[in-house]
């Protein structure tokens, strides 16, 4: 009876460690099969950007960057503009990249503008100068549009406390959407302060497959700080 009793352990116990094992094997493939649909999911969305314009997430110009755009820029006499910041990129044979930038030296009769500049970095890892495209300012078409109480484009486009201040009045009763300034572009004096500022616009709206884009938000300060948008202007970064 004794010897009856133990084989009924051992075979229960033989059962058990079977179980888990079963159970342990389902919950492998499980989560590699998780971990390969994941996989599958990055890759379906990195193929069907190709050949797409996809906001950065992070604007900010990495020394890797840097690196390309001086490649880029080298060969062309008499180019004194400076990336200030990455708003997107497309692959397609390569990487292109959509710049701000800003001019670091002022020439005599020289717009004092921002531009936005296309590279492309081709698969071998050589950068090139794709075009420039100037972002204008309301009167500024011309170099001698400077008279007072036109647009003036500044002189860093820095992001300054005060100005995160100006964009968080102005946006304060907005929703459906999230502006982040990147860059800030110029301003206007007027009976108060006009400002334009080159925002990164994200769909705030849960359950919205929309990308990111660009615009520039103009906010008008009055002089009591209050701060109203009044327009906005899309920035599309264009395939060349």
């Amino acid at each position: 009876m004794k010897n009856f009793t133990t084989k009924l352990l051992a075979l229960g116990l033989t059962a058990t460690i079977f179980a888990c094992g079963l159970t342990a094997c389902k919950t492998e493939q499980k989560g590699s099969s998780n971990a390969n649909a994941e996989t599958t999911q990055s890759e379906e969305t990195t193929q069907s950007n190709l050949g797409m314009w996809v906001a950065s997430e992070s604007t900010e110009i990495t020394p890797e960057i840097k690196g390309y755009f001086d490649e880029a820029i080298g060969e062309i006499d008499g180019y004194f503009y400076e990336p200030v910041a990455c708003l997107g990129t497309m692959v397609f044979g390569g990487t292109n990249y959509c710049l701000v930038c800003q001019p670091n030296v002022i020439a005599a009769n020289a717009m004092n503008s921002l531009v936005i500049t296309y590279i492309k970095v081709d698969i071998s890892g050589k950068a090139s100068f794709l075009k420039d495209e100037r972002l204008v300012l309301p009167g500024t078409e011309n170099a001698d549009d400077n008279m007072v109480g036109s647009w003036a484009y500044a002189e860093s486009t820095e992001i300054t406390p005060e100005i995160e201040a100006v964009m968080a009045k102005a946006t304060e009763t907005i929703t459906g959407e999230t502006y982040e300034p990147v860059v800030y572009v110029g301003s206007q004096v007027v009976a108060g302060t006009n400002h334009a500022i080159l925002c990164k616009a994200t769909p705030s709206t849960s359950g919205l497959d929309t990308p990111a884009s660009y615009v520039i938000l103009y906010i008008y300060e009055d002089l009591e700080g209050n701060c109203s948008i009044t327009e906005t202007e899309a920035i599309q970064m264009k395939a060349t």
